[in-house]
């Protein structure tokens, strides 16, 4: 029998932080009603063996290659039957309460798609991620913020930092890192579109929920997130998330 809420986490090299986010999970206090799946997209590190060793309750598939994230996440959507799925990435902490709050919350605004938490970083700091819809000006705003006074302020717009928020909002954009999802309606978008392998697929996925119900940042509910920001850099993380721009920005006529 399914759960009331699942959980899909997808792997690649993972093995500084799977543990973290699997124990918090064990320590929530809606653990039991939690069916955890993790699919590993061919990890070369010590990820399959933490997970198998530590957590035998943790519904483990295996790639053999690195299929993407949204295609590893669509495995697990199709193949779900619960009230509500939470998207998470390795790099999260829950706190005990998380999983409770946002359940709540969920269960109270029934119009309400998809919710966003209030993200922190590990030294318990704000973590602004994005709010609005990308566009290749907020990726090179993202790109050149530490260089530039005026590509930080680009930055801070994309992110909403200057904005005083402490109840839920409607927002345009959800942070893959933890996005609490209505079952029903993320299988009927079909999940994260394939065509990404990686980077803007959180928001494509977004715009489509929105079309199902509001999308909200809820400041109340909490996660800490371990981030590495790779797509800054002119590297391979870079043109992996450029190529996911173009297809975005093709999608929806920007």
């Amino acid at each position: 029998m399914e759960k009331n809420i699942t959980v899909g986490i997808v792997t690649y090299n993972s093995s500084n932080e799977i543990d973290d986010l699997l124990k918090s999970i064990q320590g929530c206090s809606s653990f039991e009603k939690m069916d955890v799946h993790v699919v590993d997209n061919a990890s070369e590190d010590d990820t399959i063996s933490i997970i198998k060793n530590r957590y035998p309750w943790v519904n483990l598939i295996v790639n053999e290659k690195n299929i993407g994230f949204g295609r590893a996440h669509n495995i697990i959507i199709n193949n779900i039957m619960s009230k509500y799925h939470i998207i998470v990435n390795p790099d999260i902490k829950l706190y005990k309460d998380t999983v409770k709050e946002a359940e709540k919350y969920m269960d109270a605004c029934e119009d309400v798609s998809i919710c966003s938490p209030y993200v922190e970083n590990e030294d318990g700091t704000q973590q602004y991620l994005p709010k609005r819809n990308p566009s290749f000006k907020y990726l090179l705003g993202g790109m050149l913020e530490n260089k530039f006074g005026w590509a930080k302020k680009i930055r801070d717009e994309y992110t909403r930092k200057n904005e005083y928020i402490n109840s839920p909002i409607n927002v345009e954009f959800c942070t893959g890192a933890f996005m609490f999802v209505r079952t029903e309606l993320l299988k009927s978008v079909k999940g994260f579109d394939e065509r990404y392998f990686l980077h803007f697929e959180d928001a494509d996925l977004t715009r489509k929920l929105s079309e199902k119900g509001k999308v909200i940042y809820n400041p109340n509910i909490k996660v800490i997130h371990r981030w590495h920001r790779e797509n800054r850099k002119f590297n391979k993380s870079f043109l992996i998330a450029l190529k996911s721009m173009f297809i975005y920005m093709n999608k929806w006529g920007l």
